[in-house]
């Protein structure tokens, strides 16, 4: 079942950062390269593991905090204009978050094979031993939400489906940590 969770998490990003690539508004090179980011920190967490988990995570969450600086940086600076793709850069700067805190997770749940080096020694009757799936879950469902808002606000069929793929992706990722 986690295999293909894997491979469906993984094919779901690689679409939505396909549909990236021929957005026309609203999409610069951080944003691609922040849907390269997780694609790339999922494929080697989910497959051959070069690199351990929390190093993927310390890789991501700078890049997500750098996006939401390139996203509000115009308010702040007085501009109150909407800068086109500030949604996006939001999106996902929360994306980054949230795979970074999944490749964390999956790695913590003992037979998810996400990387060797990462087996959980927690005992099973710990008062935390619930305490992934129950991020996980929030996670998933925090993605299906926002994915809703924006798909409601996006009119784009390019955003729609960035938008739904990668929520499919952020749920499939969730449903291997909480299962």
């Amino acid at each position: 079942m986690n295999d293909l969770l894997h491979l469906a998490a993984l094919a779901l990003a690689t679409i939505g950062a396909g549909s990236l690539i021929g957005m026309r508004h609203g999409v610069g090179a951080p944003e691609i390269a922040a849907a390269v980011l997780m694609l790339a920190g999922m494929g080697d967490a989910m497959t051959v593991a070069l690199l351990p988990p929390v190093v993927w995570f310390a890789l991501m969450l700078p890049a997500a905090i750098v996006l939401a600086i390139r996203c509000r940086a115009p308010a702040v600076l007085g501009d109150r204009s909407a800068r086109a793709g500030g949604k996006m850069s939001a999106h996902l700067a929360l994306g980054l978050v949230s795979t970074a805190a999944l490749i964390l997770l999956m790695a913590a749940i003992p037979g998810t094979d996400v990387t060797d080096a990462a087996v959980s020694s927690t005992h099973p009757h710990g008062g935390g031993a619930g305490m992934p799936q129950v991020l996980g879950v929030t996670l998933g469902l925090g993605a299906i939400l926002l994915s809703t808002i924006a798909l409601r606000s996006e009119r784009s069929w390019l955003h729609r489906v960035h938008h739904t793929t990668m929520a499919a992706s952020t749920v499939a990722m969730s449903a291997i940590v909480v299962f």
